[in-house]
């Protein structure tokens, strides 16, 4: 018997008891003498089984000892609170992606506006507008991609700080997967602002609107 390192389950560490030790601490009530004890029921609320490749299969176990057989994935959603809090985080998630957007546009179309003068004196000079559309995509790119990385630093160096004091989980391919989709998001939302920066009038910087 024993306690693991980082092993949980619904936020819970794990220890390996013996299993008249697990049947006392989820039975019996706590601080009762001990004569008392020997009441315990021997129910389970899991099992973990090993079977050989050609041995029986789940269908035949639940037959035999009337158990129900459930995935690994099963078995962490049976959990109480377990549907409710990834529901919760994946609402969180798709909320993040819709507000990336919402906020990237905003602030490029700001961005554009108070660039109109300098977008016509480009385009009376000769600049076309492809060229500035690839500027205002080159510089939007960039703005997003480099606050990206610095959200990823920093949830990174937060689950450095934090350790085992929360629950916290952070794999490579998450972190990468959540950075792609959120700067493809936020690029998305930059094309809220290509509009005004293919219409800037060259005329407005040769006095037509005095």
């Amino acid at each position: 018997m024993g306690r693991t390192e980082r092993s949980s389950y619904g936020h819970v560490p794990v220890a390996y008891v013996p299993l008249k030790t697990w049947q006392r601490i989820r039975f019996s009530t706590p601080g009762a003498p001990a004569s008392r004890t020997t009441a315990i029921p021997g129910q389970f609320s899991a099992l973990a089984l090993r079977t050989a490749p050609d041995g029986a299969s789940a269908t035949d176990l639940d037959a035999r000892y009337s158990t129900t057989t459930l995935s690994k994935e099963k078995a962490y959603e049976a959990a109480a609170g377990d549907t409710g809090e990834r529901l919760t985080m994946n609402s969180i998630q798709v909320f993040l992606y819709l507000i990336a957007p919402l906020v990237v546009g905003a602030f490029f179309s700001v961005w554009t506006v108070q660039r109109r003068p300098e977008l016509a004196l480009l385009r009376a000079m000769g600049a076309s507008r492809r060229r500035l559309l690839a500027h205002t995509v080159l510089q939007a790119a960039l703005v997003v991609v480099l606050g990206t990385a610095a959200g990823a630093v920093l949830a990174g160096a937060v689950g450095l700080l934090v350790g085992e004091q929360v629950p916290f989980s952070l794999p490579a391919s998450t972190l990468t997967a959540t950075m792609c989709t959120v700067a493809a998001v936020g690029l998305a939302g930059t094309a809220l602002t290509l509009r005004r920066v293919t219409r800037a009038d060259p005329l407005t910087m040769l006095g037509a609107n005095r």
